[in-house]
C-alpha cells in the first residue's frame, strides 16, 4: 500500500474505533464488529462491547452475529461464482435448474428475474409448523407450488424471505449438491472464513453466537431472546424477525434470506474478493461483476433503502450515472455488507442491538459510512450516505 493510502488507513481505523466506542459507551450499541478492506488489504478490524447485556463476555473477532437480509448479498455471491464458471446462465428459466418450479404459471421465470426480486412470489408460503419453515426440502417444495402475483419480469417487489429459497435451490440445481456445502466449497473455504460465516450453525459455532437484543426504549422490536418457539404461525416468519433468528432451531436451519450468522470481517472479505484480489484470490471476474451490479428493476419500484434499485442480488447505491458502483445488502438489526468499486473498498458491519436509535444523532450504519467517505472520499457514493451531524 502506498504511503498516502497507508496514512488514510490508520486515520480511518482510529475514527471508526472512536465512533463505535462512543456509541457503545453511550448505550446506543451493545456489541459491534466492523471491518474494512482497501485494495484487497484489511485496514480496519474492530470488536467493541459485550456479547450480551447479561454477560461481561466481550465481542471478539470470531463472534458471529445474526445478519438477516445482509445474508442475501453474501449468498448471491455463490450464484455469480457459478455463472463465472459457465455453469449458470442468468437468462435461462429457473426450471432448467429446478424443474419443479414451473408449476402454476412460473415456467417462464428466469434466473435473472428471480435474483432481482421480479419473480412474483414475494409472500411466504403457508407453513403448518415451525419445523416446516426450518426444513429446507419442505420449504423449497412449498415455494415451487406458489402462484405468482404478477407475470414474472413485469414488476419488482422485495422477496424478503422467498428470495433465499429461490437462489439457494437454483444453485443446488446447477450442481446437484446442497446449498450449504456449495457455499462452503466455493466461497468460505477458499477465503478462509469457514468458521465465521454460516447459513446453518453447528455445535461449535453456537458457542460464539451473539443474539439480538432490543433498544431499551423499543422493546417491541424484539420481545425476548426466546429459546422456545411458542409463537403463532402466520403467512410470515412466526413472531418478530428478531425473535425468530434468536431461536437456536432457526439458526441451525438453512434460510439464506434471514438466518445467516456472520462476523463483520467475513462479510467484508467476501465483498473485497468480489471487487479485487484478496490473499491471492478473486471470486469472480470483472465481467461477471458488471452483470451482477447492472440495474434490473424499474425506477422507484423498490423502497429507497435499496438505492436506485436491485441488481442480481444486490442493492445498487452508486451515483445516478453509475448505479452499482456502490453495491451490497443490509439487514434488519443494522448489519451491512457493501463494496465501493471506484475506491476499491469493502466493509462489513455486525451488531447485536436493534438499529433504531432514539437519541443517537443517526443510524450507526450512516455514521459509520460517513467516516469512511470523509477519510477515503465520496467517489462512487452518489450521496446516499452524506449527512450533516449536528
Amino acid at each position: 500500500m502506498n504511503p498516502i493510502k497507508a496514512k488514510k488507513a490508520v486515520k480511518l481505523h482510529g475514527r471508526l474505533e472512536r465512533l463505535l466506542g462512543e456509541l457503545v459507551d453511550k448505550g446506543y450499541e451493545l456489541g459491534v464488529q466492523s471491518a474494512v478492506y482497501l485494495g484487497g488489504e484489511l485496514i480496519s478490524d474492530i470488536c467493541i462491547g459485550r456479547v450480551s447485556s447479561y454477560s461481561n463476555k466481550r465481542v471478539e473477532a470470531n463472534t458471529i452475529f445474526p445478519v438477516c437480509s445482509t445474508g442475501k448479498g453474501v449468498s448471491a455471491t455463490l450464484l455469480h461464482v457459478l455463472a463465472s464458471r459457465g455453469d449458470l446462465d442468468y437468462d435461462s428459466p429457473v426450471t432448467r435448474y429446478w424443474p419443479e418450479y414451473g408449476l402454476n404459471g412460473k415456467a417462464s421465470t428466469t434466473v435473472r428475474q428471480a435474483l432481482s426480486h421480479q419473480a412474483g412470489i414475494p409472500r411466504i408460503p403457508e407453513f403448518k409448523s415451525f419445523e416446516e419453515i426450518c426444513d429446507w426440502k419442505t420449504a423449497c417444495a412449498k415455494v415451487a407450488a406458489l402462484t405468482p402475483e404478477w407475470i414474472p419480469g413485469t414488476k419488482a417487489e422485495y422477496h424478503a424471505i422467498t428470495w433465499g429459497w429461490l437462489a439457494g435451490r437454483i444453485a443446488e440445481g446447477v450442481t446437484g449438491r446442497p446449498f450449504m456445502e456449495l457455499f462452503r466449497d466455493f466461497v468460505t473455504r477458499p477465503l478462509g472464513i469457514e468458521d465465521s460465516l454460516y447459513f446453518g450453525t453447528d455445535d461449535e459455532a453456537e458457542k460464539r453466537v451473539s443474539m439480538f437484543e432490543p433498544q431499551p426504549a423499543q422493546q417491541e422490536q424484539c420481545m425476548t431472546a426466546p429459546e422456545v418457539h411458542d409463537v403463532k404461525l402466520t403467512r410470515s416468519i412466526p413472531g418478530p424477525i428478531m425473535d425468530f433468528v434468536n431461536m437456536p432451531e432457526a439458526r441451525r436451519a438453512c434460510i439464506p434470506s434471514v438466518n445467516g450468522m456472520m462476523s463483520a470481517r467475513a462479510i467484508a472479505k467476501v465483498y473485497a474478493a468480489m471487487i479485487g484480489e484478496v490473499d491471492g484470490l478473486c471470486l469472480i471476474p470483472e465481467s461477471t461483476l458488471d452483470m451482477a451490479t447492472k440495474m434490473q428493476t424499474p425506477p422507484n419500484a423498490l423502497p429507497s433503502c435499496f438505492g436506485h434499485g436491485m441488481g442480481l442480488g444486490y442493492a445498487l447505491k452508486g451515483s445516478a450515472s453509475a448505479p452499482g458502483a456502490f453495491f451490497g445488502h443490509g439487514g434488519a438489526g443494522g448489519s451491512e455488507g457493501m463494496a465501493n468499486r471506484p475506491l476499491g473498498m469493502a466493509f462489513g458491519l455486525t451488531k447485536n442491538r436493534m438499529d433504531t436509535h432514539v437519541d443517537a444523532p443517526g443510524h450507526t450504519l450512516t455514521l459509520f459510512i460517513n467516516e469512511i467517505m470523509d477519510v477515503l472520499g465520496h467517489d462512487g457514493d452518489g450521496g446516499f450516505y452524506k449527512m450533516e451531524i449536528v
